[in-house]
């Protein structure tokens, strides 16, 4: 044990340095000393403030040392840090322990991924000559004993590396706020046949890293996976278990798959069992099922993911979900419908449930429908389009010709090499990255739009008019119309952003003279994934509509809205083209887009109105509870929407503030759900309580109604009605 014990300081460039008694406590004898005067080998054992040592040099060290540790210093003492990590490493680097001699051929090194780093700083290196041709890692500072994340990086995209290239290569770094930087990396053979030398140049700012000058990580061959995933698999009694699928003699799985993909698949936490649903489950249910019975912990992106493996949903012909919410992390729970599939796919069953489930943990691993517009790969045989989506439509056949349980190329490429937060569940939003563009980040469709000009489809603004209250839940209508001579059959899941259907633009309008933003999407939290039927289809007469309502008010992005002022909201329907089997040439996308409808987010008419939005309204897990329609698994959010509604009530029984007409909405909605809840060890069913459901509906007079569009507004008298009759006939049967 050295003769002092060291705490950082708020003085720039300076250290506390206390000296050490007899039994090697930190004494009263403190003073500031510069870093130069540090001991290298000391440098890893400076303390935060508030460790037990510093905390007794405080108590006795005079006005100076007291200073050094007011509690308003500790971004000096961050600072501090970053300053004296950089000086450690330098001290490390010129030490002479990088200059071992190493061999520059990289002919024998093998893919995979190799683990390593100094004594400062961890690595996790991929070296992807085979697959993707791409060299890429992970950089975390283990300063303290704390393993935290700092960067992330790549060789250039657009570029493949080989092992006969020379380098050093171009490099792109990325750090935890998305903030990217170039720089180089030199590959060289270690000293033993598993091991890498990485000498790293950073030519800009990322926090926690030397900047403009190099830096050398020493790491070890790990594993032929380039990263690792787990899986926490719930299962509802009753079910099948996983299936095997034998594609061209080998047993395929979903884990084994995704070793193909790259990925490790380990079992995470043990296995739970729920009970049987038999009324199926609906959104809010998996949100809470999710909460419930989570293993590990929801608070900090991980690679794990939650896969709920049950019978039956509350909606026919979904096959699969995948949730983008914990109130406050995305992308970490899935949920495949075993039954519903097996029900719906005569043939090939156990093929079509694997690919299921690696569509939802594609997802949560951030890939996006192949189909979408914004994609525009409808042609792909990848994991993550549809059969019936398959080059427009019509050619299911052709694409399960060519199915091989894989990913696209760019896929593999993001999976395998994106920076970590871009990948990994809990980290950037759904959808954040667009990943299949162009080098341009252009729309490129691969295959053709047609405008569709037998149908029209509307955008409509709530009854009172297209002006919305600071923090007020967004919700339009939807109506989808039929403007040829004959019947047609109309999905409804064409009105819903959660399949894939419907796209969704939103842009910002500034100024008098009208300047517009950039049109951006609206993602939803959630992906649905259904098998399409045409028995699901509505016939709509000429000149009828089919409707439906869009709550754009919280999405993967966050609050569509945050900030008030004018925007523009435009939709667009592409409906796939079915006439494939008639004109086997017929690869195209049929679009029908809105109009651009106008609405108003009002500034808020008080500092306290102001308070309340930003404090309250405007919370992540406010925000998920108003787009699930309420639920009981977030409990904070309800406690504190239900003091808003008391605040906004004002004691009267008649509602007529738009915000207060969302939330009694919402509790409605949620009182009449039926729930299977693990709680305390244990299960606990709940049937709804429709008499309280209608109470609450029935609020919702004509005034109320001004806050929604026609469409809601119908569906929510509906609804009303519905409970109604279920507590008349409850109270009968007592």
């Amino acid at each position: 044990m050295g003769r002092y014990c060291y705490t950082f300081s708020n003085r720039d460039g300076y250290v506390l340095r206390c000296e050490r008694d007899e039994n090697g406590q930190c004494t009263r004898n403190c003073r500031h000393v510069k870093i130069e005067e540090v001991p290298r080998h000391e440098l890893a054992k400076i303390k935060m403030p508030g460790l037990p040592h510093s905390a007794q040099a405080r108590s006795g060290a005079g006005e100076e040392a007291s200073n050094a540790f007011d509690a308003s210093a500790h971004v000096s003492y961050l600072r501090q840090a970053e300053f004296m990590l950089n000086e450690a490493r330098s001290n490390f680097e010129n030490s002479g322990i990088a200059s071992i001699q190493t061999d520059s051929d990289l002919s024998e090194i093998a893919d995979g991924r190799y683990d390593g780093g100094n004594h400062l700083l961890a690595l996790e290196l991929r070296v992807d000559f085979d697959g993707s041709g791409v060299v890429s890692g992970d950089i975390f500072g283990t300063s303290f004993g704390q393993r935290d994340y700092l960067a992330s990086f790549r060789t250039a995209p657009g570029t493949k590396v080989t092992r006969s290239d020379q380098n050093p290569w171009t490099l792109v770094f990325e750090e935890r706020e998305s903030k990217a930087v170039t720089g180089s990396g030199e590959l060289l053979q270690g000293v033993s046949g598993s091991s890498l030398r990485l000498v790293l140049r950073i030519d800009g700012a990322i926090d926690g890293l030397p900047a403009n000058r190099e830096f050398e990580l020493i790491a070890e061959w790990k594993s032929k996976h380039l990263r690792r995933l787990g899986i926490e698999l719930e299962r509802e009694a009753g079910t099948d278990a996983p299936p095997t699928y034998d594609f061209n003699g080998r047993n395929v799985t979903y884990e084994r798959a995704f070793e193909d993909a790259g990925f490790e698949v380990f079992d995470a936490g043990v296995s739970s069992s729920i009970p049987r649903e038999p009324d199926g489950w609906g959104t809010a249910q998996l949100h809470a099922l999710m909460t419930d019975h989570a293993q590990s912990s929801l608070t900090r992106a991980a690679w794990r993911q939650q896969l709920l493996w049950l019978g039956k949903p509350s909606r026919r012909g979904l096959l699969g979900v995948m949730f983008d919410t914990t109130a406050l992390l995305p992308r970490q729970g899935t949920a495949v419908f075993d039954t519903e599939i097996r029900d719906l796919v005569p043939n090939e069953v156990e093929r079509k449930i694997i690919q299921t489930t690696m569509h939802e943990l594609g997802h949560g691993l951030n890939l996006a429908h192949r189909f979408e517009r914004e994609v525009g790969r409808a042609d792909s045989k990848s994991i993550m389009n549809y059969g019936w989506r398959y080059k427009g439509g019509g050619k299911e056949p052709e694409f399960w010709e060519k199915f091989d349980f894989s990913f696209d190329p760019d896929e593999l490429e993001f999976l395998r090499h994106a920076p970590r937060n871009a990948v990994i569940p809990g980290g950037a939003a759904f959808h954040s990255v667009n990943y299949w563009a162009d080098g341009n980040g252009g729309y490129s469709p691969y295959v053709p739009e047609v405008p569709l000009d037998i149908l029209d489809l509307r955008l409509e603004a709530p009854i009172g008019g297209p002006v919305f209250a600071f923090g007020q839940p967004v919700l339009l209508g939807v109506e989808l119309t039929n403007l040829s001579n004959q019947d047609l059959n109309l999905d409804r899941r064409f009105l819903d952003p959660k399949t894939g259907f419907l796209e969704i633009r939103v842009r910002k309008v500034e100024g008098t003279a009208g300047a517009k933003h950039s049109a951006r999407h609206f993602h939803p939290m959630l992906e649905r994934c259904f098998d399409f039927e045409a028995s699901v289809a509505d016939v709509v007469s000429s000149g009828q509509s089919i409707s439906d309502n869009l709550n754009l008010t919280f999405g993967s992005g966050g609050f569509t809205f945050a900030e008030p002022g004018r925007y523009e909201v435009q939709a667009i329907v592409a409906i796939y083209d079915n006439r494939g089997d008639q004109n086997p040439n017929n690869d195209r996308e049929l679009i029908v887009p809105s109009n651009w409808l106008t609405i108003h987010i009002a500034h808020p008419t008080s500092r306290v109105e102001e308070e309340e939005v930003v404090t309250v309204l405007q919370r992540e897990d406010v925000g998920t509870w108003f787009a699930l329609g309420g639920s009981s698994a977030l409990e904070e959010a309800e406690n504190v929407l239900s003091a808003v509604l008391d605040r906004r009530l004002h004691g009267e029984d008649s509602v007529t503030d738009p915000i207060a007409a969302n939330i009694i909405r919402c509790k409605g909605i949620d009182a009449g759900r039926r729930y299977r809840r693990f709680q305390r060890g244990r299960y606990r069913a709940t049937n709804g309580k429709p008499d309280v459901a209608a109470s609450l509906l029935a609020k919702l007079t004509e005034p109320a109604m001004k806050a929604f569009d026609r469409s809601t507004a119908a569906a929510t008298k509906r609804l009303c009605e519905k409970h109604a009759k279920r507590a008349k006939a409850a109270a009968k049967s007592k």
